[in-house]
């Protein structure tokens, strides 16, 4: 199955003529599995446990796994799982070297891992591949804190989501525990190490004799010093751009940094992250055999006491679903990605990509299984081969696996700064994900009836596809419907060459285009009737863009649903008039602030220039800046035409009037409602923003619908996020 298990499927019926091999929701229901299908994966849950998972293709659900028929899968799924449990602790632990696995594998900590060899792993070639090591010097210390060794690292290029772009390291000789602070600016060291010592000397009874780091002016300004001075604590220097004699605390480093390097390559995670990656790579060291503690962990040396419990570490980025609590009918959990644990906190550290912050929760699930088969099985294998005399079942080989689930606070904060101080890390609990061994189907005590003959039936199942949507051009350009969509190309580009979108240039040398493809759709323009409009429209391929180069910021508010049922409040108490206005390609009216260059759109290339690109001058759907470039665009039009923007919802503009009364207008992206006593001033914004825009007028097209009785409004929701249609 999709999680490695095996499980049987018996009182099956043999048919050598069927094309595909089906498994009955019904027969799976009546045992006790509840049936999910949403988001385009289907799941059979028994309990808290995900037995089968089967993904959406050509509208049929293809079961995820790997089967073999008859004995022969439990000896293939037993090797197969014991390569997937090394695996799965060598990712969990950082990625790991093999001696420092096997070291803890034959204390027996890592649970169903045996010693065998790693196989090869892309992540660690890519994150510590080195040049040839300097020979080590040798300290004797005869306990811990008595030499300690510390280095700075950084500028960061890329700044940590906390903003930092160094860290500074401390390394206790005798343990070789570690401690890592991230930092703003090079200036905090100092702040840092006396509250570092503070802390530590304090859990430990003991004092910091001596300090070795390189000659950075960090280290040997004149408060530094004198804080050594006064405190007993005896320096060493290394020599000028002589790095290999602080040779500790530089390898410690790039032991860091590999790990580092492994967890975000693995994640598949930008190098924002790289603080969070870094904090929780020193947390997995102290409890990874150390060398030079002759196969003891630091958090042994350092506290007398073996680590035995690893069951709390997972897979850093690893998907992690939290529970939230929101109204009664809204999902109980929101997906996001481990970072490690918070200190001082009896929680997991968690990013939440929606809402793009850290939150800290206590009862999360984790997906470590869909990183481990990725890692094994890179990229999706479908496979199509009819079943043979041997009795093979085509499946789809596909990662991905939640296995339980429990409860959850949030709250924000920001990069983790430091480890945590307890010789013991109290990782939040967890229960065992429940075991199901088989799903075999009972016999039915129901009467015996004779089976009705497979070959009276259709017996092979064909991919239905509902939707005659083209997906691409050319598929476009093939369909029945060619001409309708050639139309509808043929508008768009219209559109984009009126409103000056780009101009052919030929690319700049060191420049990069992005690419570009055509989106198809149908519309119906009105409700009731047979009538659809084809929609065509040039997207521009912004995941290709960079940060800080094609795009820097780019949020862009829409109006808060609050502020909508106020205004419906108003509009029913004080029986305003309603309408309702759409902007034709919105985005196309905003102005880009960057230099960015796009392909020319497929099948209307300019002859000649065919080698050309776009330079783009207006915005353009796709790109991550356009919903703010709009938003700018419409904000500066709003304000010349003497209207207030409210300070609790940007999206809300408004102007009194000369009678005393108001005229409100929401924006909801690109579509607008208006409310005002006078239907002569909503005329008269009508016109504004028609001079300004190429505008539509919904009033005719219902897409919610709104009756006013008594002074009261309903709402019944159709299609779209604003559309309304007022019927007195």
């Amino acid at each position: 199955m999709h999680d490695g298990t095996v499980r049987e499927l018996s009182d099956v019926r043999y048919v050598p003529d069927m094309k595909k091999n089906l498994i009955s929701l019904g027969a799976l229901e009546s045992k006790g599995l509840k049936i999910t299908m949403e988001g385009g994966v289907l799941k059979a849950v028994h309990g808290a446990l995900v037995v089968m998972k089967g993904t959406r293709r050509n509208n049929l659900y293809f079961l995820q796994g790997s089967t073999v028929i008859g004995g022969a899968a439990v000896t293939e799924a037993a090797d197969a799982n014991s390569t997937d449990t090394t695996r799965l602790w060598h990712m969990r632990l950082g990625h790991a070297g093999e001696k420092a696995l096997q070291g803890l594998v034959k204390q027996g900590l890592l649970k169903g891992a045996k010693a065998c060899k790693l196989e090869f792993c892309e992540h660690c070639v890519l994150g510590k591949q080195t040049r040839v090591k300097f020979g080590t010097a040798i300290h004797h210390t005869k306990g811990i804190l008595d030499y300690v060794h510390t280095d700075v690292w950084g500028p960061s290029k890329n700044a940590s989501w906390g903003g930092s772009h160094y860290f500074v390291s401390f390394v206790d000789d005798f343990s070789r525990r570690i401690w890592v602070y991230t930092m703003k600016r090079k200036d905090e060291v100092l702040k840092i190490f006396l509250k570092w010592k503070k802390m530590i000397e304090t859990q430990s009874g003991r004092k910091i004799k001596t300090l070795r780091s390189d000659n950075g002016g960090e280290y040997k300004s004149d408060p530094f010093l004198k804080v050594c001075q006064d405190e007993g604590i005896v320096r060493h220097f290394t020599v000028r751009e002589t790095p290999q004699q602080n040779g500790v605390a530089e390898r410690m480093n790039r032991t860091l940094l590999e790990k580092v390097r492994c967890m975000l390559s693995n994640a598949g995670l930008g190098k924002a992250f790289w603080a969070e990656a870094i904090t929780y790579a020193s947390h997995l060291i102290n409890r990874l055999p150390a060398a030079a503690n002759e196969g003891k962990t630091p958090m042994e040396v350092w506290s007398g006491k073996p680590c035995t419990d690893y069951k709390y570490l997972h897979i850093f980025g690893c998907p992690a679903y939290y529970h939230v609590r929101e109204s009664k009918l809204d999902p109980r959990a929101k997906k996001a990605l481990f970072m490690g644990f918070s200190t001082g906190v009896k929680g997991y550290r968690l990013w939440c990509p929606d809402e793009k912050k850290i939150v800290v929760s206590r009862d999360v699930t984790f997906d470590e299984a869909a990183m481990v088969n990725q890692n094994k099985h890179e990229g999706e294998i479908e496979a199509t081969k009819t079943m043979s005399s041997s009795k093979q079942v085509e499946l789809l080989k596909t990662p991905v696996v939640p296995v339980r689930s429990d409860t959850t606070d949030t709250s924000p904060t920001v990069d983790s700064d430091e480890e945590d101080e307890d010789d013991e890390e109290e990782a939040p609990t967890q229960e065992p994900p429940q075991q199901q061994d088989s799903i075999a189907i009972r016999r039915s005590r129901r009467e015996i009836r004779k089976p009705v003959r497979f070959t009276d039936i259709v017996a092979y199942a064909l991919p239905v596809i509902e939707d005659d949507i083209p997906s691409a051009y050319k598929e476009a350009v093939r369909s029945s419907e060619s001409v309708e969509w050639k139309k509808s190309m043929d508008e768009e580009m219209k559109s984009l060459h009126k409103n000056e979108t780009w101009e052919l240039v030929q690319l700049p040398k060191g420049k990069k285009a992005i690419g570009c493809k055509w989106v198809y759709a149908k519309k119906m323009e009105s409700l009731g009737k047979d009538n659809v409009r084809f929609k065509a429209r040039l997207v521009a391929k912004g995941y290709a863009q960079k940060e800080g180069i094609d795009y820097n910021e780019v949020f862009s508010p829409v109006v808060k649903h609050s502020s909508i049922r106020i205004l419906l409040a108003l509009v029913a108490q004080f029986d305003l008039e309603l309408a309702q206005l759409d902007v034709k390609t919105a985005f196309l009216h905003g102005d880009l602030e960057e230099e960015i260059y796009m392909s020319q759109p497929e099948g209307f290339k300019v002859a000649g220039k065919e080698n050309w690109v776009c330079k783009l001058q207006k915005s353009l759907y796709g790109l991550k800046q356009s919903p703010r470039q709009w938003y700018k665009r419409f904000d500066r039009f709003m304000i010349g035409q003497k209207y207030t923007r409210s300070h609790y919802d940007h999206c809300v503009y408004f102007r009194k009037l000369q009678d005393g009364t108001f005229i409100y207008l929401l924006l909801y992206v690109d579509d607008m409602l208006i409310a005002c006593k006078s239907k002569v001033e909503i005329e008269r914004l009508k016109t504004q923003l028609s001079n300004e825009f190429e505008m539509k007028d919904l009033e005719k097209l219902g897409r919610y619908w709104v009756w006013k009785l008594k002074r009261e409004i309903f709402f019944f929701r159709r299609l779209g996020p604003l559309r309304i249609l007022r019927i007195c």
